[in-house]
């Protein structure tokens, strides 16, 4: 409401400022020129009008696709609890404990929520160490440090159980990493640029006083 009073009181203020300065008796032409200004500055709004709303789209899309992402990140959450054996650690094989506890370790990781690096680095780390996969590094002892597993850094990777179920949590985590990646190219700027707007505005301003001084000139004569 505020921005409305202000856009009429700027209009009547400029209103009075062109019928102050521009005579009565002025040629055609400059009316003609008016009249050319007033088209050229409504294809502009028009423009700038488009653009925003496909701006509005496209932050739309963003939405939608961020809380489809977050979505999958939850039915995972879900699906390690029923993949996650049912067995007691203190009667389990060693290769079996070390199983478990990735298990264990991914779902501390991922409490932290989607929108965390640590789950991802463990993702990354799994895949290197633990399936040598070509794309990630292999990663060693400090990362085992780091991430809390296996606890046994020296432990053989054919000793580990459950690599089936592991591998398939890690495979659609790291496709929701990689989505999570190309929604940050994707993300809109958290500072929009608004002068603009104002700018478009008060130009506008200008042509529709000048384009109201014009009719008002035509239905004098």
């Amino acid at each position: 409401m505020l921005i409305v009073i202000a856009a009429l009181v700027s209009l009547s203020l400029m209103i009075l400022f062109f019928h102050a300065v521009i005579p009565q008796n002025m040629p055609l032409v400059f009316w003609g020129k008016v009249e050319l200004f007033w088209v050229m500055i409504s294809f502009l709004g028009v423009l700038y009008g488009t653009m925003e709303v496909l701006s509005v789209d496209k932050r739309i899309e963003y939405e939608e696709l961020h809380n489809a992402a977050k979505i999958n990140f939850a039915e995972v959450q879900i699906l390690i609890g029923e993949h996650l054996p049912a067995l007691d650690l203190s009667h389990s094989s060693e290769g079996q404990k070390t199983g478990l506890e990735w298990f264990h370790t991914m779902v501390n990781l991922m409490d932290d929520g989607y929108d965390s690096r640590k789950w991802e680095g463990f993702v990354n780390y799994t895949e290197g160490f633990v399936f040598k996969a070509k794309e990630f590094p292999v990663m060693g002892y400090v990362q085992a440090l780091k991430y809390h597993w296996p606890k046994d850094p020296g432990i053989s990777l054919e000793d580990i159980e459950f690599k089936r179920e592991i591998k398939l949590i890690a495979d659609k985590l790291e496709i929701i990493e990689q989505e999570k990646e190309r929604l940050l190219k994707l993300a809109p700027s958290n500072k929009p640029v608004t002068w603009p707007r104002y700018l478009i505005a008060f130009v506008f301003l200008i042509g529709l006083s000048l384009k109201i001084l014009k009719i008002r000139h035509e239905s004098y004569r």
